[in-house]
């Protein structure tokens, strides 16, 4: 009885589990299942379960499978970007928390594309239908097939159909011109062209080839040809094609037509050039009672219709064309008319007939005006002359240092071969040739020697400068040599203290080519100016003001100058000689001074000129006199514009000879410092 009771027991308290389970746990199951129910269709309510592209379209963002902007997803895995053939791939976008699975679609509903192209193929030539396209497109491999092919090997113009499926079964079909030939249709020439070759008929490569013969002359008149043709023992024809596209090219003439002669156009043009068979006709004809040159157009037509119109002259004129030979003396009327008609005939103007060409000369003959046509040529050759045999080793001389060469015309003169400037003795030979290309020749002997002789400097002498001002060294100096025509100047003031007053020494050197070295050491003595560059400036300009107009030549300029000098200053024994820039200022603004004072003024006042000058002391005397030279392009010539003792005399562009006139002592300087003065009397700069 007890264990009947204790298995009820049990029996009740599983029952109430159970009925405790089922009580409070199958609603909490009921729930949980009813909530993930909620939540997937919550995620599949956001999204789109497929989507579809185009094979070829880059997959979608993760996005295109939402249905709605206001969520956001991504895919799980990224996708291919392109896919490669059509069909279904599933794939996992996440939104929200949950990873939905979708499908992407990938179609191919887009038939093959590509063009045609025309094609002229050879009889012996078979061609796959992949060769009558071109720029093919699709997404998928393409079968490429004849659904209508050409007959090749026949000659023939075929409308072949070229059938294009894909891997999908889209199709496509290309219509292509074939046409299958041994021969060309037609070879086109210009005409003069050289006969063509066969090849050039052909399409293809054959054994055997008979075909019509191309004539030079048929390549001269334009038309179409027939040509047959045998290829491999095809019979099959071409054309030739020549046509003239080209116009003639011609030059109009000048023609002097006398008393009863008869001009046609052709008479006119000259250098005619054509491939065909040209005509030549007047514009408008000329007129034989006009005794004036009169402009002709003449109209030339080839056979292809191409046209050219050239210009010509046309003179009527009593008296014939004569050739004159080149001279410098005037032309004669006998030269133009012969025997007694010339008494009744005259020049109506100086004719000298120097320069080679074509001249029309007026002529009176027996009352009546008519012009005359004059070519003056040149057949004569120069004449050269050796006008020195020697020179410099390693210094080269153009021919025109050597010899000279007399001629009408300009004459152009080389060595036709160059020397060798390093040999002592050589024979060298010149060529001249005059505007007319007539030529001559000179041989002689070339003497070289070494060059010993170191250059000349000119104007290196002590100067005055101001302390803290620039200096310009080379201002004044020069330098020549026997045989460098440019000689550079060095110069070592590596002693000088600019800043400071005092006595400094200056070397000049000068080196020419051959390394003769000249050197010359002069002292340079800084003073403290007394008047500034700016105010000595502001006096000249006033001046310059005053005495020159924008109108005036450098020569007139310079005389200017130095009449202001030598009326505007009057001498006075006293001077500072050791400031120029002071002495000018006062000499300017006072009137007074002494030959320092007006050669100070006048330097001053040709600095603002484009004139060369430089400085002159006299030399060998007791007392001390300055003055300038000056060069404008015609030389070095002493200007003195002092007005005291011999200068009175007015040495205003004067030679040395000149001066020496006057005085041998008076202007008398070490002419080793300055360059050669010129010996011809100043033409007032012209």
């Amino acid at each position: 009885m007890k264990q009947a009771r204790t298995e009820a027991d049990r029996q009740r308290r599983e029952h109430a589990l159970w009925f405790t389970v089922l009580k409070f746990g199958l609603p909490v199951f009921a729930a949980m299942i009813a909530a993930l129910f909620v939540l997937v269709c919550v995620a599949y309510g956001r999204v789109r379960s497929i989507v579809t592209i185009e094979l070829g379209e880059n997959s979608p963002e993760a996005s295109a499978f939402l249905r709605s902007d206001a969520f956001d997803a991504r895919y799980r895995s990224e996708p291919e970007i392109r896919y490669k053939k059509a069909g279904d791939y599933r794939l996992y976008i996440l939104t929200g928390n949950m990873s939905v699975p979708v499908r992407l679609q990938v179609k191919d509903t887009v038939s093959p594309a590509a063009d045609a192209a025309e094609t002229t193929v050879p009889v012996n030539r078979t061609l796959t239908p992949d060769k009558l396209i071109r720029n093919l497109k699709d997404q998928s491999v393409v079968k490429i097939s004849f659904e209508n092919a050409p007959a090749f090997g026949t000659i023939g113009d075929y409308d072949a159909v070229v059938l294009l499926e894909d891997e999908s079964g889209n199709t496509a079909r290309v219509n292509v011109p074939v046409h299958v030939r041994a021969a060309v249709d037609e070879v086109i020439c210009e005409a003069g062209d050289p006969v063509p070759e066969q090849r050039t008929f052909l399409i293809g490569t054959y054994e055997t080839v008979e075909m019509t013969e191309i004539t030079e002359a048929m390549m001269h008149e334009p038309g179409e040809y027939p040509i047959g043709i045998t290829a491999d023992g095809t019979e099959t024809g071409s054309r030739l094609v020549v046509r003239d596209t080209v116009p003639p090219t011609a030059n109009g003439t000048t023609r002097v037509v006398l008393p009863g002669e008869e001009v046609t156009p052709d008479m006119l043009v000259s250098g005619l050039f054509d491939e065909t068979e040209v005509k030549a006709s007047f514009v408008s004809a000329p007129d034989p009672e006009v005794r004036t040159p009169q402009t002709i157009g003449i109209e030339l037509v080839d056979r292809g219709g191409n046209e050219t119109t050239v210009t010509s002259t046309v003179l009527y004129s009593s008296i014939a064309p004569v050739k004159i030979e080149a001279r410098r003396s005037p032309l004669e009327v006998t030269e133009l008319i012969a025997g007694g008609d010339a008494a009744d005939a005259a020049l109506s103007e100086t004719f000298v007939p120097s320069v080679p060409g074509t001249y029309l000369i007026p002529v009176t003959v027996g009352g009546e005006q008519n012009l005359a046509v004059v070519e003056v040529e040149d057949t004569t050759p120069p004449v050269i002359a050796v006008q020195k045999t020697d020179g410099f080793t390693n210094t080269p001389l153009p021919p025109e240092a050597l010899v000279s060469a007399e001629d009408v015309t300009e004459t152009v003169l080389s060595y036709a071969d160059e020397p060798d400037w390093s040999i002592e003795s050589q024979e060298v030979t010149v060529t001249a040739v005059d505007v007319c290309g007539n030529r001559s020749e000179k041989r002689f002997t070339l003497t070289l020697k070494p060059d010993t002789e170191p250059p000349v400097l000119y104007g290196v002498k002590n100067r005055f400068c101001y302390v803290g001002e620039p200096v310009s060294y080379l201002a004044e100096v020069s330098a020549t040599d026997n045989c460098d025509e440019e000689v550079k100047i060095e110069v070592d003031a590596s002693e000088v203290d600019d800043s400071r007053r005092g006595n400094y020494r200056v070397t000049y050197s000068a080196t020419d080519r051959a390394g003769n070295t000249v050197r010359k050491t002069v002292t340079f003595k800084f003073i403290r100016a007394k008047v500034d560059d700016d105010e000595a400036q502001e006096i000249a300009d006033k001046i310059i003001a005053k005495i020159l107009t924008d109108d005036m030549t450098l020569a007139e300029q310079i005389e200017a100058i130095y009449n202001y000098v030598h009326n505007h200053i009057t001498y006075n024994p006293k001077s500072n000689k050791q400031d120029w820039r002071s002495e000018a200022v006062r000499g300017l603004t006072t009137g007074k001074g002494d030959c320092f004072t007006s050669y100070s003024a006048a330097r001053l006042l040709l600095e603002q000129t484009d004139a060369q000058f430089l400085s002159v002391q006299r030399a060998g005397a007791n007392t001390h006199h300055y003055w300038l030279l000056v060069n404008i392009g015609t030389g070095w010539y002493h200007f003195d514009p002092s007005c005291v003792g011999a200068s009175r005399r007015r040495c205003f562009m004067w030679t040395t000879e000149q001066t020496r006139r006057v005085s041998k002592t008076y202007w008398g300087f070490n002419e080793s410092l300055y360059p050669p003065v010129a010996t011809e009397p100043y033409n007032g700069g012209k």
